[in-house]
């Protein structure tokens, strides 16, 4: 549907290196590189200043990139509207969320997705949630699902869920008989708190001075299961979304404890879309099953 060389120079554009493009792409970078050399001589512009670091756009080549965002706007309203009268048999549906759905909910979508609609491709990854955002900006993928993600004029909400944080501890740790925890109780302990990659922890470090309890972490990562060895071995405590370490709480090898805290408690899950992007009849398909979880989970 797309121009060769359109498609290469979105490509491009998006990744920022020729590289990243082909691997995206599956296609030779000498391959990419000829076909947009190709449209540069058809336009008689420059769209890239190619330098040893990457690619940067020309002022043509960001005119260019604003029209073809537009093209592949158009192209997918096409296929929609294609899709909608033959039903849902095929296409290719772009996700990116955060891994605590990828670690509990993620299974039971697909599952009743995949039954439906055996036929249609997906591209699922697992990213921060300002990446997400950023992703849906640049209509390179076609939902999102973020963790209490910022307001953003560009991206919707089409559901959501609670999503708070808990003190995750080994079943046999000298806080694991307790109901509730206050972060103040947790002061001093070797605590795992998560990384700055997500929104986890920018609602923790807020939770921590408005509650003044003088919390520092001695490990942060991004890794469940680094977090999970932690905990497991009796090192200490984490304070993180349970659903993460879901799989390690079915194992029993560790536990979560509420906490007692209004900031903590009020972190929220979300299936995100643009706004204003007519998705295709798949990614309507696939948005309908991830929102039935998250109904499903604020039940």
């Amino acid at each position: 549907m797309m121009p060769p060389g359109l498609r290469c120079f979105l490509a491009v554009a998006q990744a920022g290196s020729m590289r990243e493009a082909a691997l995206r792409l599956r296609l030779a970078q000498s391959a990419i590189s000829r076909r947009i050399q190709q449209l540069e001589e058809e336009l008689g512009v420059q769209l890239l200043e190619r330098g040893a670091r990457g690619v940067a756009l020309t002022p043509a080549g960001e005119i260019l990139l604003h029209h073809g965002r537009e093209a592949t706007q158009l192209t997918e309203r096409l296929r929609a509207d294609l899709d909608a009268l033959r039903g849902v048999r095929r296409g290719h549906v772009v996700v990116r969320l955060v891994e605590s759905f990828a670690a509990s909910g993620l299974s039971a979508a697909l599952a009743s997705f995949r039954a439906a609609y055996p036929a249609v491709t997906l591209d699922i990854a697992v990213v921060g949630s300002e990446a997400i955002l950023a992703s849906l900006r640049d209509r390179t993928c076609h939902l999102g699902i973020a963790f209490n993600p910022s307001a953003d004029p560009e991206v919707e909400v089409l559901a959501s869920a609670a999503e708070p944080l808990a003190v995750m501890v080994a079943p046999n740790h000298a806080l694991a008989g307790a109901e509730k925890l206050t972060l103040a109780e947790l002061a001093g302990l070797p605590l795992v708190a998560p990384s700055y990659l997500g929104s986890s922890r920018t609602l923790f470090d807020t939770a921590c001075r408005a509650a003044r309890a003088p919390i520092r972490p001695v490990l942060e990562t991004n890794s469940p299961h680094v977090a999970a060895a932690f905990v497991a071995d009796g090192k200490g405590v984490a304070v993180m979304v349970p659903r993460v370490l879901a799989l390690h709480a079915a194992l029993g090898r560790v536990k979560a404890i509420p906490l007692v805290d209004p900031l903590l408690n009020g972190g929220r899950i979300a299936l995100l879309a643009r706004r204003g992007r007519r998705l295709p009849a798949a990614a309507e398909a696939m948005s309908a099953s991830l929102a039935r979880v998250l109904e499903q989970q604020a039940g």
